[in-house]
This record gives C-alpha cells, structure tokens and sequence, in this order.
C-alpha cells in the first residue's frame, strides 16, 4: 500500500485504504496492482495516474476555464488555408485535452460506468475522499455523489449504497 501511495504522491483516504486491504477482490471498483511497470489500475491510462498528486479542483472554477477555452476554439472559416487552420486546431485541441484532464487531477477513476462516464474517488485536495460522478460525456459536468445527510459520500458510503442495491441482485434466491 505504501509503495502505491508513493508512486502517486498521495495517501489514500482511509475507508478506501481499508477496502484494499481487506476486500479488493474486484467487483464495482477497480482492481489496484502492481506490475513490472509500478503500480496501476486495471483498465486506466497513464494519465488517470499522472496528476493524482495534484489538488482536485474547485468544480466551478475548473468548469468555467474549460467553457472559456471552448471558446477560443480555431473555426475553419477563418483561416486562409486547410493547413493553418488543422496546425492551430492540432494546438488548441492539446491545450483543450489537457484542461479536461486538469478538471478531474487528484481524482481516481475508481469504476467505469459505460458510455464515457466514471465514478471517482477524490484522493487529494479539498475534497480528498469524496466520491464524483464525471458525466463529462454528455453534459460537461462533474457532480459530487451524495449521502443521506446531501454531504459529499465518502468511498465506504458509496461502496455500502452499492452492496445494498447491487449484490442481492446476484444471489442463488433472486435468480
């Protein structure tokens, strides 16, 4: 667990420490492992696990600095020639991928939904430990998943929520 931490730069929070230690047997979230290259989780990218260090950022701020960069985006029309314009848009289009990754820095994509959305666990930050549904994939967004009380559910609420509603689906008497 130490070696996972400092390769990421960070100390899990601990219900999620707990879960790997006691539980990570698959399931909803991700597996953690290491290999000949470090330690990775199953399925990610090297950058779901470059910027973990990094302080997750204040949502709305982050939000409204990708709407500005949207913006700024090269339009076709304006330029002389094809290849002015697909060089510029070939550079705006990096600047662009690499806000949207700084939108969910210091966040780990615990659980593929489907379609382009993820589940994250906050690992560093302000909000280090609270569970985000990113559905960037449709409407640009980020959302913190809440519990009961509207507060921000942490890994082991959001883990227990699934157990609860998922888990009975799959025994011998309900199937």
């Amino acid at each position: 667990m130490r070696q996972a931490e400092e390769q990421f730069g960070v100390v899990f929070p601990d219900d999620y420490r707990q879960y790997l230690l006691r539980v990570s047997a698959g399931g909803r979230v991700r597996t953690l492992r290491a290999d000949q290259r470090g330690w990775r989780w199953d399925g990610d990218q090297p950058a779901d696990r470059a910027n973990l260090h990094v302080p997750f950022p204040d949502h709305d701020t982050a939000l409204a600095a990708s709407e500005d960069l949207w913006l700024t985006e090269p339009q076709e029309g304006d330029y002389a020639s094809a290849a002015a314009y697909q060089a510029d848009h070939d550079a705006w289009r990096e600047t662009a991928d690499g806000a949207e990754d700084a939108r969910i820095s210091g966040a780990v994509p615990l659980c593929d939904d489907g379609c382009g959305f993820y589940t994250l666990l906050v690992v560093s930050g302000p909000m280090r430990g609270a569970m985000w549904f990113d559905g960037r994939a449709t409407c640009d967004r980020l959302n913190p998943l809440l519990n009961d009380d509207g507060e921000p559910a942490s890994f082991g609420e959001w883990y227990l929520d699934w157990l609860t509603r998922e888990e009975p689906l799959t025994t011998p008497e309900l199937r």
